[in-house]
């Protein structure tokens, strides 16, 4: 309620940016103290990550710097802006969906994960908690509170020679099991951030199937996506 309109609306966005420059003179701080983002996507292709050994402190130290312009920005007023800002904390979002590149953004000095299909394979749940609760506590450690993944479609007609094939991106080709362990993944990532982890599933509907998904199908996905909201 204390929020401005312009702060209210700039909340809706989530941005990334190129490169790991944040001074004052760039957009990305631009965008977080005039413009009041709801958050950050750090990506690979942008260039938001620093080769090995310095990929996993490097990120920490970007998103902790992301924030510290947040919190500055609410708390004294900066930019030359005298009045104050309500304090949000920034999402910082990723995408890693495990198998290395190009489906992961941070390439080393994190634990080595199987993509999603791997994990389906095992037919095992709590196989599936448990990479997931991985990869939630090491994100969350180095900052990160939103995960743009895992993939809940169902690769129900895989076409390698398609772009839009997801290959080993889903967890399977059966609608429930790929519901079981999408769920599980998800339980694992916020039990391993201790609940401080945002999850968007992707993907969904449609890009597993060259048809239309039966309607028994499409009501399966929906159901565990709305027992994932509760």
């Amino acid at each position: 309620e204390s929020m401005s309109p312009e702060e209210r609306i700039g909340q809706l966005f989530l941005v990334n940016f190129r490169g790991t420059n944040i001074n004052s003179d760039s957009q990305i701080y631009d965008l977080i103290v005039n413009h009041h983002v709801g958050g950050v996507v750090l990506t690979a292709s942008n260039d938001n990550f620093a080769d090995e050994p310095n990929t996993v402190s490097g990120a920490n130290q970007l998103i902790n710097s992301l924030q510290t312009i947040e919190w500055d920005s609410a708390s004294q007023g900066i930019s030359g802006n005298t009045s104050r800002n309500a304090y949000v904390p920034l999402f910082i979002g990723i995408s890693q969906d495990g198998d290395a590149a190009p489906h992961d953004q941070i390439l080393s000095g994190l634990t080595p994960l199987p993509d999603a299909m791997a994990i389906g394979a095992t037919w095992n749940t709590e196989l599936a908690k448990q990479v997931g609760s991985v990869l939630g506590s090491e994100l969350s450690a180095l900052g990160f509170n939103l995960l743009l993944g895992p993939a809940f479609d169902v690769a129900e007609s895989p076409n390698p020679s398609s772009v839009s094939d997801l290959g080993t991106q889903v967890f399977g080709g059966d609608p429930f099991w790929a519901g079981e362990m999408g769920r599980a993944y998800v339980t694992g990532l916020h039990t391993g951030s201790n609940n401080r982890m945002v999850v968007i599933a992707k993907h969904f509907p449609g890009r597993g199937s060259s048809d239309r998904l039966p309607e028994e199908e499409v009501a399966t996905v929906r159901k565990t996506l709305d027992q994932l909201k509760q």
